[in-house]
């Protein structure tokens, strides 16, 4: 019994300096591994502080940053303003304030005026029968219809003939403008006339309105030729 005493002391004995190597091995193995870890904890791949990296990386991206579509639009550069264009004039505007003779109060007539030489002439009158003044300036346009309103013939063409010198002839009530139309003589043309016109048609210079009389005071165009000279203030 004493000699497995013996046995059993000496193992003890054996045991507790194996024990006493191996517990510090352990310890300094954990130490080593929280040292490690404690490196790799302060220390980014780069060497900069990996928590600061962390916080960076994860931060949310500010607005100010990254405008979105929901922010405040920027204020829009102010438009130019549209170019100013000049109004059309008024259909009856005219120099010094006097508004053009319109239709409804002009009346037509046409007076024969003669012949002389190959060509009849006619005196194309334009009355003003309103309360105030008004203007005319220019050719009138002159048409002859039958009985059933279909154009005779072509329009007049434009002349110099009469008094007009193409500048504008202001009527006062009651006072007429005055245009000299032009034909060739039947007797010169060997006959050669238009038709028989039932109804003489004017523009007034510078309107798309017309009036018209019947009186054709023996109008007959012949050899083609119609012809109508500019508004002039006194009869040709």
């Amino acid at each position: 019994m004493s000699h497995t005493h013996r046995r059993d002391g000496h193992g003890r004995r054996r045991g507790g300096p194996d024990q006493a190597r191996v517990r510090p091995r352990g310890v300094w193995g954990a130490a080593l591994a929280l040292a490690c870890a404690a490196a790799l904890t302060a220390c980014g791949p780069d060497g900069g502080d990996a928590d600061a990296a962390g916080a960076a990386s994860d931060a949310p991206t500010s607005p100010a940053a990254t405008p979105t579509g929901t922010g405040t639009p920027a204020e829009p550069a102010p438009s130019s303003p549209p170019p100013t264009t000049s109004a059309a004039p008024s259909a009856s505007a005219k120099p010094g304030g006097i508004a053009r003779c319109e239709t409804d109060g002009l009346a037509l007539s046409l007076v024969a005026n003669g012949q002389e030489m190959n060509s009849k002439y006619f005196d194309l009158r334009l009355t003003n029968t309103g309360s105030e003044p008004c203007d005319l300036l220019g050719h009138p346009g002159v048409s002859l219809l039958d009985a059933g309103g279909k154009r005779v013939g072509e329009p007049a063409t434009r002349s110099q003939d009469g008094t007009g010198d193409g500048g504008a002839v202001r009527l006062r009530p009651g006072q007429a403008a005055h245009a000299t139309v032009k034909t060739a003589g039947e007797g010169v043309t060997d006959g050669r006339c238009w038709p028989e016109a039932a109804t003489l048609l004017v523009y007034p210079p510078g309107s798309r309105q017309t009036v018209t009389t019947a009186d054709l005071a023996g109008l007959k165009v012949c050899g083609d030729s119609f012809q109508v000279g500019p508004v002039g203030d006194r009869a040709p």
